[in-house]
């Protein structure tokens, strides 16, 4: 049995969704929400029960919501109600799984026997960009927030839309609010000229909690291999992400197994970490269907000659170590 420590799923988004929340959205939207309605057992990607297949197994859940599609009462009502969800959830599945803060909280739920869940939002626009209520989630416990997704906002550009812009004035207020309140300015969608406005000004580390690598999959999701320097230099993370579309042409274990090595070839031993991006994408490498299948990353480097220790960190202690 191994351990794994994801730094993000948007379980909780799949679990959250109501129907009137797809209006106008793709047809094969429904179907795909609603194969989710439980994080308990579930036909998605992530469910406690597949989670405890591992020795110790801590996620990340992220508080997300399209901006493009927002309900009639606005993206903050929606994050309130995708909060209450998770806490409906813990609350529900207490014999499995227990809501952590901490690095402290996560240990002390791992050897009870519990799966550990910390909370993330990707995107800020579900907080409406407003710096006021970044002390609400960092109540909430939440590590981890993305000042952007795929939608540009106030604070900046996006690596799909609006991608030469970096962080806004509001943008770089925002950021050190996130750092006074114990929370990771999440880098994974932003712009690259925000990517490199947040690390001349930040003062804790970095995290790019799912992006691969650019040189090996030239999507713009991805990271040079001098924002991953950067991000390594900084005592921060970069979360591996299991979504095929950026992976590679193929999007095979080889490919896959070819981004952690582009990385660890970097100086990445104490940088890398796992970011599946599990429950926000239709198709993962490799052919995995889950949760269930992550063990099949770790034999494939593990048959690379990787040892243990190395691998432990990869998939533990990396993460763990910023909390």
């Amino acid at each position: 049995m191994i351990s794994y420590f994801d730094a993000h799923c948007d379980t909780i988004h799949r679990c959250a969704i109501r129907p009137e929340d797809t209006v106008g959205m793709p047809e094969g939207f429904r179907a795909y929400f609603a194969e989710v309605e439980s994080l308990r057992r579930n036909g998605g990607h992530v469910d406690l029960v597949r989670g405890r297949q591992f020795r110790r197994y801590a996620q990340f859940f992220a508080l997300y919501h399209d901006p493009y599609y927002p309900p009639a009462d606005g993206l903050w009502a929606q994050c309130l109600r995708m909060h209450d969800c998770f806490l409906k959830e813990m609350a529900d599945n207490a014999d499995l799984v227990r809501h952590c803060r901490t690095g402290n909280q996560v240990d002390a739920a791992v050897e009870d026997g519990r799966i550990a869940a910390l909370l993330s939002i990707e995107g800020a626009d579900l907080i409406d960009c407003e710096t006021e209520r970044i002390d609400t989630v960092a109540a909430w416990g939440v590590r981890l927030l993305n000042p952007v997704w795929n939608h540009p906002n106030v604070l900046c550009g996006t690596n799909k839309n609006d991608p030469d812009r970096g962080l806004s004035p509001q943008g770089r207020e925002f950021v050190r609010r996130l750092e006074d309140c114990g929370i990771y300015a999440d880098m994974s969608h932003m712009s690259d000229p925000g990517f490199w406005d947040l690390i001349r000004m930040a003062r804790r580390p970095i995290v790019a909690s799912h992006s691969n690598s650019r040189a090996l999959c030239a999507h713009p999701r991805n990271l040079t291999d001098d924002m991953f320097r950067a991000i390594r230099d900084s005592g921060g993370v970069v979360g591996i992400n299991l979504y095929r579309d950026f992976v590679g042409k193929d999007g095979t274990m080889e490919e896959l197994v070819a981004h952690v090595e582009r990385f660890l070839e970097l100086g990445g031993e104490k940088t890398l970490c796992l970011g599946g991006d599990l429950d926000g994408c239709e198709a993962l490498a490799a052919g995995m269907r889950g949760l269930q299948d992550v063990p099949l990353l770790y034999e494939a480097l593990a048959a690379r000659g990787y040892g243990e220790e190395l691998l432990e960190d990869i998939f533990w202690n990396n993460l763990r170590r910023i909390l």
